[in-house]
């Protein structure tokens, strides 16, 4: 299982979601955007909980493969 984070949450995140769904082995496991918000509501669309504002808490909380900037 590849494990992925997103690091950006504006408009185009949503298809960044979108396009890593579509592989079965991947799994979305954070959202960051220094806008907590921005991150909270793009986990909401998705169901994705672990949302933060600072990258490095991000990367230690979670452990992905990938990050998608």
């Amino acid at each position: 299982m590849l494990r992925i984070a997103i690091v950006g949450c504006g408009k185009i995140a949503d298809q960044h979601v979108q396009a890593i769904r579509r592989f079965p082995d991947c799994i979305i496991v954070g959202l960051c955007d220094r806008e907590l918000l921005m991150a909270k509501q793009l986990g909401e669309r998705f169901g994705i909980n672990s949302c933060f504002s600072e990258l490095q808490e991000m990367l230690e909380t979670t452990g992905p493969d990938v990050v998608h900037i």
